[in-house]
């Protein structure tokens, strides 16, 4: 056995006797005293045949001492005794192992916590290295990601662009009858503004061969053939299903005439005087440029409501649906269509109802249009009101009524009695309401949007008939005139030239058909796709058109480009939803758009930034009514109602109500 003690007499380091191992990790005492491990002294054991090793006699003696390993002593940690009592086997806790003498002194601790200093830093220099490759991998591909997002953007921006190139070729083609010599403007609004650049040396003209150039081709069987003729409900037998050229050869020769006009007023307004001579009630005013409405006029205030007049029926649901004004040579006459299945027809100047117009019992009306056809230059045909109103079953019917053209109130022609109905067709077989109805500008023609997605062509011919002989987009076709078809439109307007019509969709889009050449020239996205379109509006300037979406925003486009030029009151954060958006009278100089609360907006054109905004009076209780029809009455004054209110609020300039 070996044993080192220390100062104080106690054991601290055991030997193994027969591999020096200090301290051996199972120790034993044999019965010769000698301490040693059990693992190496069983080995030794097994492999002598059970002799002690510790005998110094066994290899003479005859009788060597013999080892069991039930004579072994197994030595146990001090203070353990009562632990080892209780347990099986090895009968108590294994003795700790003590440091080693490599381990115990100064020098060698520090020399291990150097080497594990030595390990750590070379660690975190592994570490720091591996950030570095990620830190770098990392930021290449930030890199390329931010070179592939702008890659994209600039393909998307190229897309657009070949987009809207696309459908101005498309328009120009179709404006041109679909030939290469057709190289005039897109729609009938293709003049440029003020200081713009001239597409050609005039944007609106047509060759004079154009129409006999770009007819339609049709059999022999078919040239000659009287326009087929429709039966009392306006269903058309007529199979091509195509506008007559005649109709399109008058409808052209007042696209010229009218682009000409324009163009003359566009050239007296830049020259300073009024394009607007009309006062608003009908007559001329000598001094009416100074009372046309103006941006410093609201703004100072001077632009208030300076009456109401309920001119629906009492006992019916409140609201109207639709209003518009036209301006005869006697009167200002403005027509509303209510809830109460009633389209009215009012005299601004007389301020009183000069007409109640009734359809089938029980059928909601839901627009109209009014428009003053003026004698033809002969002299035949005198002048006339035309009243046109679309129902819920899908009846279009057209109403008229003489007028005088003396302006003493001796001999106003305008009467009730005077409006009789001109003809009634039912559009398409009554399969939809009709959600638009629009005047054509030389008064022959009625042009109807319905909420299946088709725009009808109707015709008043002489008798008084009014026929059916054209429905655009009934036909599947393979091109996007059946997007236009499957589209549910919401409303309709009519270009002032009358070759246009543009139609929205409840899903965001705006359809612009030539009717020239009765096909889709193009369709633009609204702001907010997937939002209804809830109203449009043409500018008399013929270039600039405006729409307005259920959540409140407004657009301004520009029809040449089929372009944006405009997004205000985005998503109603201004006035909240808008259902009415028109241009002033005086070249669309201004654009007014109805809000919540009562109130109107008023904006300059190309002057986007700045507008006005007025409220109509609020009731003692509750809040004012939101404005969902506007209609300008001439320069200097307007009207608006709400489809929840029954009075028409009319709005003046206040130096007219002293």
């Amino acid at each position: 056995m070996s044993t080192t003690t220390g100062g104080s007499g106690s054991p601290y380091l055991l030997r193994c006797a027969l591999s020096g191992e200090t301290p051996p990790i199972d120790p034993v005492v044999t019965p010769s005293g000698h301490i040693c491990s059990r693992r190496l002294l069983l080995t030794k054991l097994t492999e002598n045949g059970g002799v002690d090793p510790f005998d110094v006699g066994a290899s003479s003696s005859s009788n060597p001492r013999t080892l069991d390993e039930s004579d072994l002593i197994e030595l146990v940690q001090v203070g353990t005794a009562g632990a080892s009592a209780g347990s099986a086997g090895a009968g108590g806790a294994t003795i700790a192992p003590p440091r080693l003498p490599s381990a115990t002194s100064f020098p060698a601790i520090l020399t291990h916590l150097q080497n594990e200093h030595d390990a750590l830093m070379l660690e975190l220099y592994d570490t720091r290295r591996s950030l570095e490759e990620t830190r770098r991998e990392l930021s290449q591909a930030l890199y390329q990601n931010d070179a592939g997002v702008r890659v994209v953007a600039r393909l998307v921006l190229e897309r657009d662009a070949a987009r809207e190139q696309l459908a101005a070729a498309a328009v120009v083609v179709a404006s041109s009858g679909g030939t290469a010599a057709g190289s005039a403007s897109v729609p009938a609004a293709a003049e440029e503004g003020d200081g713009g650049r001239k597409r050609g040396a005039d944007a609106m003209e047509i060759d004079e061969n154009e129409s006999a150039n770009n007819k339609k081709k049709k059999p022999d069987s078919v040239e000659g053939q009287e326009e087929k003729k429709v039966d009392s409900t306006g269903d058309s037998n007529n199979n091509d299903n195509e506008i007559p050229q005649s109709d399109l050869d008058e409808m052209i020769a007042l696209w010229k005439a009218l682009s000409k006009t324009r163009k003359k007023k566009s050239k007296k307004s830049k020259e300073g005087g009024s394009a607007d001579a009309d006062g608003g009630d009908g007559s001329a005013s000598a001094d009416s440029a100074a009372a046309v409405v103006t941006m410093e006029a609201i703004q100072e205030n001077r632009l208030v409501e300076t009456s109401k007049k309920s001119l629906h029926k009492s006992s019916s649901k409140a609201g109207i649906l639709d209003v518009a004004f036209t301006a005869s040579p006697t009167a200002g006459l403005l027509v509303t269509t209510g809830r109460d299945r009633q389209t009215v027809v009012y005299d601004v100047s007389d301020k009183k109802i000069v007409a109640t117009l009734v359809g089938d019992k029980g059928v909601d009306v839901g627009c109209s249009d009014i428009l003053t056809k003026v004698a033809d230059a002969s002299g035949g045909g005198g002048s006339s009101v035309l009243v046109a109103t679309g129902a819920a079953d899908g009846t279009v019917r057209l109403y008229s009524a003489p007028t005088s053209s003396s302006t003493t109130a001796s001999t106003e022609a305008t009467t009730t009695d005077e409006f009789t109905p001109t003809g009634t067709v039912t559009v398409d077989g009554g399969n939809s309401a009709i959600a638009a109805v629009s005047i054509h500008p030389c008064g022959k023609y009625v042009v109807a949007a319905t909420k299946v997605g088709k725009v009808a062509f109707l015709a008043l011919r002489e008798g008084g008939t009014l026929v059916q002989v054209a429905l655009l987009g009934q036909q599947g076709t393979g091109t996007d005139d059946d997007a236009a078809t499957a589209a549910e439109y919401t409303c309709g307007s009519l270009h002032p030239d009358g070759l246009i019509y543009g139609a929205g969709t409840a899903d965001g889009a705006i359809m612009i058909w030539d009717l020239k050449s009765q096909t889709l020239a193009g369709t633009l996205k609204a702001h907010g796709e997937g939002e209804a379109i809830t109203s449009l509006d043409i500018s008399e300037n013929g270039y600039h058109f405006a729409s307005s979406t259920s959540s409140g925003t407004v657009q301004v486009w520009d029809l040449r480009k089929l372009k944006c030029v405009a997004t205000l009151n985005t998503d109603g954060a201004d006035v909240g939803s808008v259902h009415s958006v028109a241009f002033s009278p005086n070249e669309g100089k201004m654009l007014a758009y109805g809000g919540a609360g009562g109130t109107v907006t008023f904006v300059p054109v190309k002057d986007w930034d700045k507008k006005a905004v007025v409220a109509s009076k609020a009731p003692k209780k509750g809040k004012a009514a939101a404005v969902t029809s506007v209609a300008w009455m001439g320069g200097r004054s307007l009207a608006t109602c709400s489809d929840s209110e029954r009075p028409v609020r009319f709005w003046g300039l206040a130096e007219e109500t002293e």
